[in-house]
C-alpha cells in the first residue's frame, strides 16, 4: 500500500533547504494563471489560460455569415483591447462581428461644430447645414467622406440635420494619435453626453479627411439616458458599430485672425442662456479679459465665448471653469461636478482672464444693487419723443415685492416705433447734468438684453441697437434687474367675474349684495371663494355673471359642476341638479374659472 506524506513534514523538509532551493522547487508549484474569455456577444468564443505577466494571444474567429472586425476592452466597443498589456487577472474580451448583410444607408450626414476653420465658422453649432458640410457617401457602401481644414481647438461632429439627430462624435473615433503625436481629443461634455455624442476637437491643426462608416440596420437608441423621449429619439440614437477613420493630407491653409471674446452665463444672472451685451461680456484689453458683476449667493456659472473671423461671429469652443481658477480665487467659489463655479456670498466680483497663461482671477466686495427707478423711453406713444416719458409714473416700471424684477402692463405701442429702458437714481426727478455729479443717469438698455423678440421686435439698424417696434399693439414689458434681461409679451386682457352664492342662506335671493360675493383669490386669479355658515339640508348653487353685470339670472354652477378636490364634497348630496349640505358647518366655497369646477372645504 502507497504511503501518503504528511504535508507537515512536506513544508518541515523545505524549510531544511537552502533559501535558493526554496525558491526554485516551491516557485514552479504556485505560478499563477488567468481566464481571458473571448466572447461575441453572451458567446464564449474561447477561453486561453494565461500565465501572470505574460499576454493573451490575438486570433481571428471565424462565425458564418459575419466579418470579424477587431478585439475590444467592453461590450459596447467603446475601445480596443490592448494584447501588449500583462494579464494579471481574469479578463474579457469581447469582439465585433458585422453581418454581411448590407443594408443601404439612405441617410446625409453633415459635418455641425464650431470653431475657426471656415467650415465650422459657417456651422456655427450646427445653426447652418449646407451642400458644403455635407459628407460625400459612397455609390455601393455605406461610407461618407468629408475633407476640411481644421484647426486646434475646433471642435464638431457628423449629425444629420441642424437638430444634431443621429450624432457621431468623438467615441467613433478609432485613432487619437499620428506619429505618437495627440491629433484629436475628447475635450468632455457640460452636459453628461456619453463618448458617442461628445464633441471631437482638434489638437493638431491640419487638412483632414473624415471617413464615417455607418450600419443603420445595427443602431439602437439610448433609452436608459435621463432626457431620453419618444418625440426626441434621434437624439439618442446611436450604434456601437459605426466607425470613424481619418487621415492628414497636410497642413491646413493660414489661417485667419480671430477675435475670441467671453461671457458670463449662469443660472440666475442669464438663466443658462447664452446673452451676448455688456452686462455680460468680458472686456479684453491687450490679451487680458475682465468683468465686474455682481452675484448672488449661490449663483452657479461659467464663462462661455464667442469666435469673430472676418465679420462672421459664431458660438465659441472655449470656456472657463473652476479649473481655470488660480488657487487663491478658489477660495470665493464652490465647485460643481461639471466644474462650473458658484459663489459664496453676494456682492461684486471682479473676474480677470488671461489668456495666454489661461489663468482666471477673481475679486470679490460686498454690496448691493444700487436702488434703481426704472422707466420706458422712446417714440412709442403719444408723449414727446425721448424726452416726455422718464419720471412719470405712467411710464415707470414697478418693482414687484421681494424680487429684482420692475415691470409695467398695459403699454400702448405704434408700428414701427422705438423704445429702450432709462435707469436713474432712485427718487429721481431729472436727469441732470451730464459729466458732473448732479447726473442722475445709471445706464439704458436696449435691444442687445432683449430676450424674446421673436416677431413682435428688432433692432433698428445695424448701427442703432434701439428697440424696434414691427407690430401696433399692447404690451407687457419685464425688466430683471439682476441678470439685466429684458422680456416683453403682448398684454392678454383678464375677463373678470363676478359669482354669487344662492340657496337656504338667502331664500335664492342674492340681490348682487357684496356679502353673498365670491372673492378672487389674490395668489390665483382664477380661484373666486367665500366661506360661510352652512345648516343642515340647505340646498345651494352659484350664479356667474360677467364683472358689473346687475341684471338676469347668470350662468347657474351647480351638481353637474362638482369637483373632486375639495375635502368636504362628500357632505353635499344630490338635489335635483343643486347641491344640498348633509352636515351643518362652516365650509369654504371655492371655484375655479379655468376647470368650470366647484368645490367645499372645511372651512
Amino acid at each position: 500500500m502507497k504511503k501518503l506524506l504528511n504535508p507537515k513534514i512536506i513544508m518541515g523538509t523545505c524549510l531544511l533547504f537552502s533559501s535558493a532551493s526554496l525558491l526554485a522547487s516551491c516557485s514552479k508549484n504556485s505560478t499563477k494563471t488567468f481566464d481571458v474569455t473571448f466572447y461575441n456577444g453572451e458567446t464564449v468564443l474561447k477561453v486561453e489560460k494565461v500565465e501572470e505577466g505574460k499576454k493573451a494571444t490575438d486570433w481571428t474567429p471565424v462565425v458564418e455569415g459575419y466579418t470579424f472586425q477587431d478585439w475590444y476592452g467592453t461590450p459596447t466597443f467603446t475601445h480596443e483591447f490592448d494584447f501588449s498589456t500583462p494579464i494579471t487577472a481574469n479578463t474579457s474580451v469581447f469582439g465585433m462581428f458585422i453581418s454581411n448583410e448590407v443594408v443601404e444607408d439612405a441617410r446625409d450626414f453633415y459635418v455641425v461644430g464650431s470653431g475657426t476653420s471656415p467650415l465650422l465658422v459657417e456651422s456655427n453649432w450646427g445653426k447652418v447645414v449646407n451642400d458644403s458640410m455635407k459628407l460625400t457617401k459612397a455609390s455601393d457602401k455605406n461610407e461618407y467622406t468629408i475633407t476640411m481644414d481644421l484647426y486646434a481647438g475646433d471642435q464638431f461632429q457628423f449629425a444629420i440635420n441642424s437638430s444634431w439627430h443621429n450624432q457621431r462624435g468623438v467615441g467613433y473615433l478609432k485613432e487619437f494619435e499620428l506619429n505618437g503625436e495627440e491629433v484629436f481629443k475628447n475635450p468632455g461634455s457640460a452636459y453628461g453626453n456619453s463618448s458617442k455624442r461628445s464633441n471631437i476637437e482638434v489638437k493638431k491643426s491640419g487638412n483632414y479627411t473624415f471617413t464615417l462608416t455607418t450600419h443603420p440596420n445595427l443602431d439602437y437608441y439610448d433609452t436608459e439616458n435621463a432626457n431620453y423621449t419618444e418625440a426626441g429619439k434621434e437624439n439618442f440614437n446611436l450604434s456601437d458599430y459605426d466607425t470613424i477613420t481619418w487621415v492628414r493630407n497636410g497642413d491646413a491653409a493660414e489661417a485667419v485672425e480671430t477675435i475670441t471674446t467671453y461671457y458670463i452665463k449662469g443660472s440666475g444672472v442669464t438663466s443658462w442662456t447664452d446673452v451676448y451685451n455688456a452686462h455680460t461680456k468680458m472686456v479684453d484689453n491687450e490679451g487680458t479679459h475682465t468683468l465686474k458683476v455682481f452675484l448672488k449667493e449661490k449663483e452657479e456659472f461659467l464663462f462661455t465665448s464667442t469666435t469673430t473671423v472676418g465679420d462672421k461671429v459664431t458660438t465659441g469652443t472655449e470656456y472657463l471653469r473652476y479649473s481655470n481658477l488660480d488657487e487663491t480665487s478658489k477660495e470665493l467659489f464652490e465647485n460643481t461636478a461639471s466644474y462650473n463655479m458658484v459663489a459664496k456670498a453676494t456682492g461684486y466680483y471682479t473676474f480677470s482672464y488671461v489668456k495666454e497663461t489661461g489663468v482666471l482671477s477673481a475679486n470679490f466686495e460686498e454690496g448691493m444693487l444700487i436702488p434703481t427707478d426704472f422707466y420706458i423711453d422712446g417714440t412709442f406713444g403719444s408723449e414727446e419723443s425721448w424726452s416726455g416719458y422718464c419720471f412719470k409714473d405712467a411710464y415707470k416700471l414697478v418693482k414687484e415685492d421681494g424680487k429684482d424684477v420692475y415691470k409695467i402692463s398695459d403699454v400702448t405701442m405704434k408700428k414701427d416705433s422705438e423704445f429702450i429702458i432709462q435707469a436713474f437714481k432712485q427718487g429721481s426727478t431729472e436727469r441732470g447734468e451730464w459729466g458732473t455729479e448732479s447726473y442722475n443717469g445709471l445706464g439704458s438698455y436696449n435691444f442687445n438684453y432683449l430676450s424674446n423678440p421673436g416677431e413682435l421686435f428688432s433692432k433698428v439698424s445695424d448701427t442703432n441697437n434701439n428697440i424696434k417696434v414691427l407690430k401696433e399693439g399692447s404690451y407687457d414689458i419685464t425688466f430683471d434687474a439682476y441678470s439685466q434681461i429684458i422680456s416683453v409679451s403682448e398684454h392678454v386682457n383678464e375677463v373678470s367675474y363676478d359669482i354669487y352664492i344662492k340657496g337656504g342662506m338667502n331664500s335664492w335671493n342674492f340681490g348682487f349684495k357684496e356679502e353673498w360675493k365670491l372673492t378672487k383669490n389674490t395668489e390665483n386669479s382664477s380661484l373666486y371663494e367665500i366661506s360661510l355658515d352652512f345648516e343642515k339640508d340647505w340646498e345651494v348653487g352659484l350664479a356667474l355673471f360677467n364683472e358689473g353685470e346687475t341684471t338676469g339670472y347668470g350662468t347657474w354652477i351647480g351638481l353637474e359642476k362638482l369637483g373632486t378636490s375639495g375635502d368636504a364634497n362628500d357632505k353635499f348630496a344630490v338635489a335635483s341638479g343643486n347641491l344640498k349640505c348633509n352636515t351643518a358647518g362652516k365650509y369654504k366655497v371655492v371655484y375655479n374659472i379655468e376647470t368650470e369646477k366647484i368645490d367645499f372645504y372645511l372651512a
